[in-house]
């Protein structure tokens, strides 16, 4: 029976999923695991390139997986030809290979998993099982949402968001991403090992509070902003993606090992992403020379331009 009176609770605006018709998890890597568990791949081919968290599903059901390389645009090498039990899983990197994907949808078919976790404003191909991890983009306790057509017959526990709002709280009371940085980190530990349950009330509430197409169009704006002073100078070579491509950063790549300490003193942090990779790779590699050079540079929606300009006085000065 529904409750009427008592205290209030958060007034949150009662909007919609932007992933409507995605199974909506707890993580991104337990979107991984229900794959596997539902298709009952016998090996997945994973790249180097990526996060460790990614190899817990495989260890944890037992499941061969094999590494493979990119090159410097980050676009697989691979010639193998797939088997019916194996998969091939990629990561569209900042959200910038839709281009790739898509080549890779006409390559693989079914055999494809995409993990969309850097791209959660680009649409899943049709049939193709697709993970995305919002918490990459907003301010969240949990949520991941999961494109499949094949469901597990189980009934998961949902997750609790309060033990995942610390770090979350504390950055709005204190005003301090530094502040609450060793909560965020308790945070990303507290995440290992989790069993796959539905995503919290909470979590599903936050998502359809959030105004998608405004935040989309400013973080794109901002990634444009600085790819029209930056691009000049920018190493890395961007495919033509499409207009309403959301990239996750904008990506700039230099070689200059002062340039990363010297936007973090200039409090522009800057994530290193996928440091496991550097124990996989040669140190002449593409993945080597990603992990350490291309520096993803802040433009999400949170944003505006005379933030985007601070960067980039910082990056010249």
């Amino acid at each position: 029976m529904k409750e009427i009176g008592g205290f209030f609770e958060l007034q949150l605006r009662k909007g919609e999923h932007y992933h409507k018709e995605a199974v909506q998890l707890n993580t991104a890597r337990n979107c991984l695991e229900y794959i596997l568990r539902a298709k009952r791949y016998k090996k997945i081919y994973i790249p180097c390139l990526d996060s460790e968290v990614i190899w817990e599903p495989m260890k944890k059901l037992g499941i061969e997986y094999e590494f493979y390389s990119v090159d410097s645009k980050i676009d697989p090498i691979f010639s193998k030809e797939l088997s019916k039990e194996e998969v091939f899983f990629y990561s569209d990197i900042y959200g910038i290979k839709c281009n790739t994907v898509e080549s890779l949808v006409k390559r693989f078919g079914k055999q494809l998993i995409v993990d969309n976790t850097h791209a959660f404003f680009s649409k899943p191909f049709q049939g193709i099982d697709t993970i995305y991890s919002p918490r990459k983009f907003f301010g969240l306790p949990d949520g991941a949402y999961l494109y499949t057509d094949t469901l597990l017959d189980e009934d998961f526990e949902k997750d609790m968001a309060i033990p995942h709002m610390t770090h979350l709280m504390k950055r709005i009371e204190d005003g301090s991403a530094n502040a609450a940085y060793q909560d965020y980190l308790n945070y990303c530990n507290s995440l290992i090992d989790q069993p796959i349950k539905r995503m919290s009330d909470l979590g599903e509430a936050l998502l359809r509070n959030i105004d998608y197409e405004n935040l989309k169009e400013r973080q794109i704006k901002n990634f444009r902003y600085l790819h029209s002073v930056l691009g000049k100078d920018n190493q890395f070579e961007y495919d033509d993606f499409p207009a309403g491509t959301c990239p996750l950063s904008y990506m700039f790549y230099s070689e200059n090992p002062e340039l990363r300490k010297k936007l973090i003193k200039n409090k522009i942090y800057i994530s290193t992403y996928w440091k496991a990779t550097l124990d996989l790779v040669e140190k002449d590699s593409a993945e080597y020379k990603i992990v350490n050079y291309l520096l993803p540079l802040p433009c999400d929606h949170r944003y505006d331009e005379e933030d985007m300009k601070r960067i980039v006085d910082v990056i010249y000065s």
